[in-house]
């Protein structure tokens, strides 16, 4: 028994003993990673949570030139926004004393207590009733819930995308900022400074947006972000990414929560270089009289949707673009750009291509005589037949097109194509003569290509093609088609951006691109744009006659047959496709408007109106100054003339002489308009004048609303450094 009890007592030893030399072991490597290694395990965690990380450049904005007086109008621009996060959780600070950490709140309680109630009262009358806004009571709760929380409170969120102008006032708030105060040496008295600063415990997230002061206007034009990718542009933004994209810049951040990084420093390893700017060829005042037009026709008309064009004959610059759909609202909203990327049967006005065709290969004139009304084609499964019930008889062709005879046009291709059995040499023709292939313009968008149909085509179908079925295109092919006839046979592509600027200088200007030098002869461009001319005084184009300056274009109407039900239901396309003036045509234009539900069916009765709105407020209001443009070289005032006053009074008031050479992007002159380090008053300034200044003094600007500006976040007189971010807000009431 005395044996058992001491080989029991040895076991016991022997375990003691070996967990005993364990525990030394564990303490004494416990010991030597803090003396040893500390530094090692210590930085390792540290890149565990901050890395370098990329800095997104800021993207360069895309301009809109005002024509009237070379202002520049911005329609698309970054703009800072911030995420705003408090520190409620605990911290550990080493006592020398005690020689050990002591865990404490980041955030005193008795800071806290003071505090947090005018916090929660300032932030509710911003955001009360907001988007993740609280009222007083609400955020009292929501923050109490993470500060009675042992973790997961360091980082909570008290603000998300805020503007500049919110921050300013957000950073004042109580518990978030601090008045800075310092001692006088002399008396040991405090002096307070007047200025904020950020206290430790508050952790600011900044990015750049996309801003599109004009929004929605021309959203599907200018572009869009692509879903899934905050980088990814369609329209012109897309496009030209490569230009307004920048280089980005590296710096170090620290993760403080799943996605969300903050900068540890200010500073940048490497800069971020900001993109390049656009100026486009969107006219921002033609743009939205379009839309407004557009949109009025098809609420009217109870149409599904419609679209308009204006471009300027010479140079293919696109002034004004609008596409409208009605959506599952009853609201009409540009979803899709339908005059780029939906292609459909012209109708009527693909007769001035069938019309090129036959006058320049010399198969018919103008005085040739054709039957009109309605006419069964030999080999035709059915009759073709003319819109409306007179019968006309037999008329020229000149007559017939006056007319949209869709006989008249049928017996040409019949007798010069179908009955010499040579159908597939009309296809070929009409290719000759239009462009059938994409235009492959300035814009990230997916154009289709232009199709005809060269085989296995019936007799009627060949008869149809002769007025506008049996092929397709979208609303910018057709027009350029007709922008060529305008332009003395000369076919150029459409174009939507003109320059390229960087810090206020043109650094590459793009000029018009020639698709075809000369469409056909000069006698038949000459006898087709009588025709034109003809079909807007006399013709079905009526509603644009007497207009004093003249119109020249082609209506269309094409019959759209769909099953509803087993039903076949007819609807109708109406276009209108031209150019003005008459004698000297400066834009063509195009309006085409789908499924109206009342009683106008026709181009002439809907896309007329519209295109006569666009007109005349073009040759009233902009006519006489590019005619005065043109016979000088465009230039983009850097102060626009007739504001002048704004730069002069910015330059007394910091002690600058004015200096006449920064007038104009073009100029070399290297002297600054602003290298105070104060910032400008620019309240009461246009946004091109404010822009320019606050720019020439290294500040970066972003800025809401339209007319003058009626408020800047940095006050004038105050200091800043070069970079800062500036917000202006405009009004029209100033």
């Amino acid at each position: 028994m005395q044996d058992d009890k001491r080989t029991i007592m040895f076991r016991f030893f022997w375990v003691y003993l070996i967990i005993l030399i364990g525990f030394v072991l564990v303490i004494g490597k416990i010991g030597y990673i803090q003396m040893v290694e500390g530094a090692f395990w210590k930085k390792l965690s540290q890149d565990r949570y901050e890395e370098l990380r990329p800095v997104k450049a800021k993207r360069g904005s895309i301009y809109s030139v005002d024509v009237d007086n070379g202002e520049l109008l911005m329609l698309a621009t970054d703009i800072p926004k911030y995420d705003i996060y408090i520190d409620l959780g605990y911290t550990y600070l080493f006592d020398k004393k005690l020689d050990k950490k002591i865990k404490q709140r980041v955030i005193d309680d008795e800071i806290y207590k003071k505090e947090i109630s005018a916090l929660c009262d300032s932030l509710a009358r911003i955001y009360a009733g907001k988007p993740n806004g609280k009222t007083k009571s609400e955020y009292m709760a929501y923050f109490r819930k993470y500060r009675q929380m042992e973790k997961g409170n360091r980082y909570v969120l008290v603000q998300k995308d805020i503007t500049l102008e919110q921050w300013e006032r957000v950073r004042k708030f109580p518990l978030i900022s601090k008045e800075k105060v310092r001692k006088s040496r002399e008396t040991g008295k405090i002096i307070h400074s007047g200025k904020f600063y950020l206290t430790h415990y508050i952790n600011v997230v900044e990015r750049n947006v996309r801003y599109y002061p004009y929004y929605p206007m021309a959203r599907r034009t200018i572009g869009v972000p692509i879903d899934g990718c905050d980088t990814c542009y369609d329209g012109i933004d897309g496009f030209y990414s490569s230009y307004l994209a920048g280089e980005s810049g590296m710096r170090r951040e620290r993760k403080i929560n799943p996605g969300i990084w903050i900068p540890v420093d200010d500073d940048e390893h490497i800069k971020a270089i900001d993109g390049k700017d656009i100026v486009t060829t969107i006219d921002v005042r033609l743009q939205e009289l379009a839309e407004n037009s557009l949109r009025k026709c098809l609420d009217s008309n109870d149409a599904q949707s419609g679209c308009v064009i204006l471009m300027e004959v010479e140079t293919g610059y696109v002034r004004a673009i609008s596409s409208l759909e009605k959506n599952k609202e009853g609201n009409y909203v540009e979803q899709v750009n339908i005059a780029i990327s939906s292609y459909f049967e012209p109708g009527s006005t693909f007769k001035a291509i069938s019309a090129m065709v036959y006058l320049d290969k010399g198969l018919i004139d103008t005085s040739s005589m054709v039957p009109t009304f309605e006419k069964r084609f030999p080999g035709a499964k059915t009759s073709i037949r003319d819109v409306g019930k007179v019968n006309h008889g037999m008329v020229s062709f000149g007559r017939a097109m006056e007319m949209s005879s869709n006989v008249g046009l049928s017996q040409v291709v019949y007798d010069n194509y179908i009955s010499k059995k040579k159908s597939v040499e009309f296809q070929k023709d009409l290719k000759e003569y239009f462009n059938f292939e994409k235009l492959d313009m300035d814009i990230k968008i997916a154009e289709p290509k232009p199709y005809i149909n060269e085989k296995g085509v019936s007799v009627d179908d060949i008869l149809r093609l002769s007025f506008g079925y049996v092929s397709v295109m979208t609303p910018m092919q057709l027009l350029t088609f007709y922008n060529g006839i305008a332009n003395n046979g000369i076919m150029v592509k459409p174009m939507f951006v003109s320059h390229i600027v960087m810090d206020g200088e043109i650094v590459k200007k793009f000029e018009p691109v020639v698709i075809k030098q000369k469409m056909c002869k000069k006698e038949t461009l000459d006898k087709l744009q009588d025709v034109l001319k003809n079909v807007v005084e006399k013709g079905t184009g009526r509603r644009l006659s007497k207009t004093g300056y003249g119109i020249a274009g082609k209506t269309g109407t094409a019959e759209i047959g769909y099953s509803k039900r087993g039903i076949v239901a007819l609807q109708h396309r109406a276009s209108f496709a031209g150019y003005f003036p008459t004698d000297k045509p400066q834009y063509s234009c195009i309006v085409v408007i789908s499924e109206p539900q009342k009683n106008a069916t026709h181009g002439g009765d809907l896309a007329a109106p519209v295109f006569r709105d666009l007109s005349d407020r073009v040759v009233g209001t902009r006519l006489t100054y590019h005619q005065e443009a043109s016979k000088e070289e465009k230039k983009m005032p850097a102060i626009v003339k007739g504001n002048q006053d704004n730069y002069y009074k910015f330059c007394s008031n910091i002690g600058l002489k004015p200096n006449k050479e920064t007038t104009t992007i073009k100029s070399t002159s290297k002297t600054s308009t602003a290298n105070s380090n104060l910032v400008a008053d620019v309240v009461g300034m246009t946004i091109r004048d404010a822009i320019y200044i606050l720019e020439k003094q290294g500040l970066s600007v972003s800025f809401e609303g339209r007319g003058k500006v009626v408020f800047q976040s940095l006050s004038r007189g105050s200091g800043f450094r070069k970079g800062s971010n500036i917000h202006l807000k405009l009004n029209y009431k100033n």
